[in-house]
């Protein structure tokens, strides 16, 4: 009767861990410290249109998804950028996915422009399952990487080959730029310390039956 608890105790502790070791990001600093050394770089400027809803990078593609706006308002951007002189964009309600050509667990870029007709919440889904929220019910302008400048970043403890963006309100110009990608050690969660406590529970349980 005392073990089943204590086991259910020690499936908490796996579960919470496993959702925690989804780690996000809101500034640049903060990713790339917690990523370390070894991502790679990618700012778009060799970038090419391959069809009307893909744009081809090194390592990848970014794809929109939709029939709002791709195609159509899709594609490079040399107007405004974060770094150099090209970003990629889309729009919402569309979304927009980043595909690697090997696994990642390290993803970072910087975003523009959002928010700017309508709160936005933008939703980033992973290949591998894994949710996250990119921005929340967030207002800004069109000063795109100027005065609106935003960054998220997220380190998974399973390797991902795509990221898909998914926009909540309509007809938002959404641009990308700055980007770091690549594979790191996952940081350790508090609650590692849930599960060593859940161990020690077992093995106290277990020496009291003996």
């Amino acid at each position: 009767m005392r073990i089943r608890p204590l086991s259910l105790l020690i499936a908490s502790a796996f579960a919470v861990n496993a959702h925690a070791a989804v780690m996000t990001y809101s500034t640049d600093a903060s990713f790339l410290a917690a990523a370390g050394a070894g991502l790679t770089s990618e700012s778009f400027e060799t970038a090419s249109l391959l069809t009307s809803t893909s744009v081809g990078f090194t390592g990848g593609s970014f794809s929109c998804n939709g029939s709002a706006w791709c195609p159509g308002f899709f594609g490079i951007w040399t107007a405004n950028a974060d770094t150099g002189s090209q970003s990629v964009y889309f729009a919402s309600p569309d979304q927009a996915t980043f595909t690697f050509s090997s696994g990642i667990n390290a993803f970072g870029i910087a975003i523009g422009g959002s928010g700017d007709v309508a709160p936005l919440t933008l939703n980033v889904q992973l290949s591998n399952g894994d949710t996250a929220v990119a921005l929340n019910n967030y207002s800004g302008s069109f000063d795109v990487f100027g005065g609106n400048r935003q960054y998220f970043g997220v380190i998974s403890d399973t390797l991902f080959t795509s990221i898909t963006f998914i926009p909540s309100n309509s007809g938002d110009g959404i641009f990308f730029d700055t980007m770091s990608y690549g594979t790191t050690a996952v940081p350790e969660p508090a609650t590692l310390a849930l599960l060593g406590l859940g161990l020690a529970g077992l093995g106290l349980s277990r020496r009291r039956v003996h």
